[in-house]
């Protein structure tokens, strides 16, 4: 018997498409602590912003939860160990980048889709522990909104969504713009990835309490959890909490992209968001199912950020599931722990807007591998026929596809001219810095053309041109 849920006129949007599940595998996998990692790359910079400065020695040893790092400001956060292991050295991790092309200084790290992050290895490490049994320390129902403030800055809290930034930061911002509206989007509708289902599923009690904990120092009162129409029976354990809190929660219709956060605002708002924007120009604030646990596990318990659940799978995945793995995991030790085939393709996120897992050295010819950071909440492994690239584009032969399916209708094969012509004024003029990324425009061109890197690269050329005058 399905719940009820709140069910207005919401679901709508223009464009957009249905994509295959491929969900399977993972959507009743429980969260399971990842085993037997030899080390981590804990990464000092995981807001992209200056890094946070070390306060530990090569050699020394650290227990789990405690400080290795000391906040620089400018946005960064403290860090914290992880795990209990040994310093072992300072090196180098990569990181994919969040910033939009126009806050973005580093062209080539824009056009990659990878940063730099300078980072702690950890080694002989002690056993992860999971969601430790603690006793409340702290009343957040007790505490008034700046109380709540301050005990959240002081946990190094970032967003785990794609774009991370300090939580606190993003609070702060919040309450200056004036915003009335608070949605937790658990919209998860690009195939495989299962990750914030399993929290909501899991540990929706708590993931209502964070919400509630964002809400209040936010001082906003209008609270939305919006989740996917199909999955409302596995939602049971916060859906009482959530009424409890005064939150709505609403089931929608699951087309892609439904959860990008320019289109969620404009489904359950009606209020229109510029494609870079976050919300809060218009008075909305999102946040996924991760940093309401998140927030929930420090301001409750104490217990610092250490790890983030992620969804292994993928084609090319023999044991895929839904990790809790700490930050600083390698990437190719986690896949090597799935079973991943060899040679096949990693993708860091979504198979429509996430990153190709690439090979990146030092000068000197050192390694510096990925690592799993707050925003990474699936490691997909494809084997290489199905993603393979290796098609030759053909001329645009015209069809409309790409413009229909738009969710913001952007006449994308005249974006492509202007591409191929070099006309950024008549790109800026067409709207091009609406594209939301969502890569549907690629997905679907039959002349298999690279639409929507072509417009990224348009969007990077927009501002540039607008920096120069």
């Amino acid at each position: 018997m399905s719940l009820k849920l709140i069910r207005p006129r919401y679901g709508t949007f223009s464009g957009g498409i249905d994509l295959p599940d491929e969900k399977d595998a993972t959507l009743e996998s429980p969260i399971t602590p990842i085993e037997h990692l030899s080390h981590l790359y804990v990464p000092l910079a995981p807001v992209h912003t200056t890094p946070a400065k070390p306060i530990v020695s090569i050699g020394q040893r650290v227990h789990q939860g405690e400080k290795i790092a000391q906040s620089s400001g400018d946005g960064q956060v403290d860090i914290f160990a992880p795990v209990a292991g040994r310093v072992s050295k300072f090196c180098q991790v990569i990181l994919p980048v969040n910033t939009p092309a126009s806050l973005c200084q580093n062209r080539d790290e824009y056009i990659i889709g990878w940063r730099v992050s300078p980072a702690i290895e950890l080694v002989d490490l002690d056993e992860f522990e999971p969601f430790p049994s603690t006793s409340s320390t702290y009343d957040w129902l007790a505490a008034d909104d700046i109380s709540l403030c301050e005990r959240i800055a002081e946990g190094g809290l970032i967003t785990f969504n794609q774009r991370t930034v300090a939580l606190a930061n993003y609070i702060s911002a919040a309450r200056n713009a004036g915003v009335d509206t608070l949605i937790a989007n658990v919209m998860e509708n690009t195939p495989y990835i299962t990750s914030d289902h399993r929290i909501l599923t899991e540990r929706g009690l708590e993931v209502i309490g964070g919400l509630s904990i964002i809400a209040r120092a936010m001082k906003v009162s209008n609270v939305i959890l919006a989740v996917d129409h199909r999955r409302t029976d596995s939602y049971r354990q916060a859906i009482a909490p959530s009424r409890l809190h005064g939150i709505r929660t609403i089931a929608l219709a699951n087309k892609y992209p439904i959860g990008s956060t320019a289109i969620i605002i404009r489904v359950l708002t009606r209020r229109r968001v510029r494609a870079e924007g976050e919300g809060l120009e218009v008075g909305v604030a999102v946040v996924d199912a991760a940093t309401c646990l998140a927030t929930y596990r420090w301001v409750v318990f104490g217990e610092v950020p250490a790890a983030r659940v992620v969804t292994v799978s993928g084609p090319a995945v023999k044991n895929p599931a839904n990790l809790l793995i700490p930050f600083g995991a390698e990437v190719g030790e986690v896949f090597a722990s799935a079973g991943a085939e060899p040679d096949c393709v990693t993708i860091h996120g979504s198979v429509m807007t996430g990153n190709e897992i690439i090979k990146c050295t030092t000068p000197t010819g050192e390694s510096i591998p990925a690592v799993v950071s707050a925003s990474t909440n699936a490691l997909l492994a494809m084997d290489q026929q199905s993603a393979s690239d290796d098609v030759t584009p053909t001329p645009c032969i015209r069809c409309g596809w790409c413009s229909d399916s738009c969710p913001f209708r952007l006449n994308v094969a005249a974006l492509n001219d202007d591409f191929e012509l070099g006309r950024i004024n008549s790109a800026k003029r067409r709207g091009c810095m609406y594209c939301i990324d969502c890569g549907i425009c690629s997905y679907i061109c039959p002349a298999r053309l690279p639409l929507a890197r072509r417009i990224k690269l348009l969007k990077l050329a927009i501002v540039e041109e607008t920096a120069r005058r």
